[in-house]
């Protein structure tokens, strides 16, 4: 039985060259959390619908987060009661839907002296917190007690702290999971697919012109309304002068460093010593993550962002704080991220930490645009964008639920009998598709790759199932093995190698092809500034 699998990239051409029997009712132009969600919202309404991504699913800011689905208690701090209000809903909602995916994590907020918050102000912004979220998880610890979560931590400046949980996730895996669900209810994805330009008939967005960036073949498709979810590239399809806004690029870098080394067992607030901006340290997936930065990204945004060396020194000195007695070094990186994230503004400030993590939808005649936002509140702004298009589609029935994630059926003991939380985790991932995914593969690829929750039976789910058109889309999106692994997982590729020749009938040539490709991405987007060869 097949649950939540992609259909064939090219028997996906095939249909819309042969004209997909009639007009799409949607055509959405972009492969993240949010275009993502907004094909599940489409389809949950009953909407024939498209969705196109001209690089692969998650490319973008989607697998390049800080992975935290959270309320955002400084949004709270600064009286936007509103966002962070919406945003708990959301949190509590992915909680609750997608347990194994969305995690909940407890942080701590440290309270430093003669800086604000005092402790009276912060306990009330927690229990403020909670309630908006309809939780009572927030407490205050003492110094000896934050020493026995954080044991090289110094407290002579602090005055306790207040323990409260947000969530984490696997950002890629997220959005993957939520296009999972949208074409098992009827929904169209293809990727590498680009949206060369709009096509418009007395004045309306009629349609788009598509290219298959592997072939170059193009090919017009003509739908009743055009959803723009491109993010930071919102503005090159939508006129973003009619919502009176701009939208600032704006980077996000983050350190991958050894649990082993540098042990988290809890997320933790930093107050960096050149800014007094809050950095986080936290676990994330067997590792320990420091980030994030937060800085206009002025350069090309048709090419990955990277963390540059100021940022490096800057992260590194963040954790510094919190390992004193061994300090992370550059030798320590296993390796980096940087992810640019859509701000909305209206052009007049200039500090980016100040600027709206609220979302803008504005309307032209057969286009829809969206961008801003956050992780967390991908399915608000879905809603949103649906309800400003109906008005190009036909009538339909309002759905009877809201549910983004079906109910599994199955539990991680039927996924791997014996190994009950690795199952729950691949249920997480996979939904009910995980037992079909550990069925499907050799016994020896059912175990663990060492140093992750990674298998190989994964790996071949991926080259069978998910739309893998390169060794980066597998390395860095369907698994996260390029990030958790020194090297990128430089030695995992031999039996990756064999495998995708088997599966793909990739020649030796094809596959020597790939693994430059991928490693010159690792070399130049995720590996320290300045590290041999970068």
């Amino acid at each position: 039985m097949k649950f939540n699998t992609f259909p064939d990239r090219d028997r996906v051409w095939q249909d819309m060259e042969g004209g997909n029997d009639g007009t799409w009712d949607a055509v959405i132009i972009g492969g993240g959390i949010t275009g993502a969600g907004i094909l599940r919202e489409a389809v949950r309404n009953g909407y024939k619908t498209l969705l196109v991504e001209q690089r692969d699913f998650a490319w973008g800011s989607s697998s390049r987060s800080s992975k935290m689905v959270h309320g955002g208690i400084r949004y709270l701090a600064s009286g936007n009661i509103s966002l962070t209000r919406h945003a708990l809903q959301e949190r509590e909602n992915l909680v609750r839907q997608a347990p194994n995916l969305v995690e909940r994590l407890g942080y701590y907020f440290p309270l430093y002296r003669k800086r604000f918050p005092p402790g009276f102000a912060a306990g009330l912004l927690f229990w403020l917190y909670d309630l908006l979220a309809g939780t009572r998880d927030h407490h205050r610890v003492d110094n000896d007690q934050l020493s026995k979560v954080f044991r090289e931590l110094d407290t002579s400046q602090l005055n306790g702290a207040f323990y409260y949980t947000d969530a984490v996730t696997d950002d890629a895996r997220l959005t993957l999971r939520v296009l999972q669900e949208s074409v098992r209810h009827g929904g169209i994805v293809r990727n590498y697919t680009r949206a060369n330009r709009l096509i418009k008939h007395q004045g309306k967005v009629s349609g788009v012109l598509l290219e298959d960036r592997e072939t170059g073949a193009e090919l017009e498709i003509r739908c009743n309304v055009v959803i723009n979810a491109t993010g930071a590239w919102a503005d090159r399809l939508g006129n973003t002068a009619l919502a009176g806004m701009k939208i600032r690029p704006q980077r996000g870098s983050h350190l991958i460093l050894s649990a082993e080394r540098f042990p988290v067992s809890h997320a933790i607030f930093i107050l960096h010593p050149e800014d007094g901006r809050r950095v986080f340290i936290y676990p994330w997936e067997g590792r320990t993550v420091v980030g994030t930065t937060d800085i206009l990204h002025d350069k090309n945004l048709d090419h990955a962002a990277s963390m540059t060396r100021d940022e490096l020194v800057y992260l590194l000195n963040a954790a510094g704080q919190l390992f004193p007695g061994r300090p992370p070094a550059e030798s320590d990186v296993i390796s980096s991220w940087s992810g640019v994230r859509p701000i909305i503004t209206s052009g007049k400030s200039r500090d980016p930490s100040s600027a709206s993590r609220e979302h803008q939808v504005w309307v032209e005649p057969g286009l829809v645009s969206c961008s801003g936002g956050k992780l967390t509140t991908f399915h608000t702004m879905a809603l949103d964008v649906i309800s400003r298009a109906k008005p190009f589609l036909p009538a339909r029935p309002e759905p009877s639920d809201n549910e983004i994630f079906r109910r599994p059926e199955f539990s991680g003991a039927d996924v791997l009998p014996g190994e009950v939380e690795r199952g729950n985790r691949l249920l997480g991932r996979y939904g009910d598709d995980a037992v079909e995914l550990i069925n499907d593969a050799p016994q020896k690829e059912r175990t663990s790759i060492p140093g992750t929750s990674t298998c190989l039976a994964q790996v071949r789910w991926a080259m069978q199932r998910e739309a893998v058109v390169h060794l980066d889309d597998l390395m860095l999106r369907r698994t996260r093995l390029g990030l958790l692994l020194a090297n990128g997982g430089e030695e995992t590729l031999r039996d990756i190698g064999t495998m995708v020749r088997e599966l793909r009938g990739w020649t030796d040539e094809h596959w020597e092809s790939e693994k430059d490709r991928y490693r010159d991405i690792i070399r130049t987007y995720y590996t320290v500034p300045g590290s041999a060869g970068n």
